[in-house]
């Protein structure tokens, strides 16, 4: 009897887990391929909407926001109208092409 119940609740664990935002809280450093800067990232996340700060990127530092949606974090100027292309969220590494080239950043633990 406890096969039976378990089976069907076990399959619903793994869709709900299937379709979790990934968690981006903490701290992000890294750079381009270029290597011509090195950002830092500060996020906060509540649920899929992320708030914090940008550093290392000159006139484009300052507060962000954005969204999280499963491995995909998209992120925007606090306030502005533009956003980045989707990047990757894998773990403790958020990578993809922003501007030409590619970014990564890896969490500090």
């Amino acid at each position: 009897m406890l096969k039976k119940a378990a089976v069907p609740l076990l399959g619903l664990l793994i869709i709900v887990m299937a379709g979790c935002a990934s968690n981006v809280n903490g701290t992000w450093t890294g750079g381009t391929t270029s290597g011509a800067a090195t950002y830092t990232l500060m996020l906060k996340q509540s649920g899929t909407r992320v708030t914090g700060t940008l550093s290392g990127a000159g006139t484009d530092d300052g507060p962000v926001e954005g969204i999280v949606d499963g491995n995909t974090i998209k992120l925007r100027d606090q306030g502005g109208p533009s956003e980045t292309p989707a990047l990757t969220v894998k773990g403790d590494v958020i990578t993809g092409f922003v501007r030409g080239t590619t970014l990564t950043l890896r969490r500090v633990k």
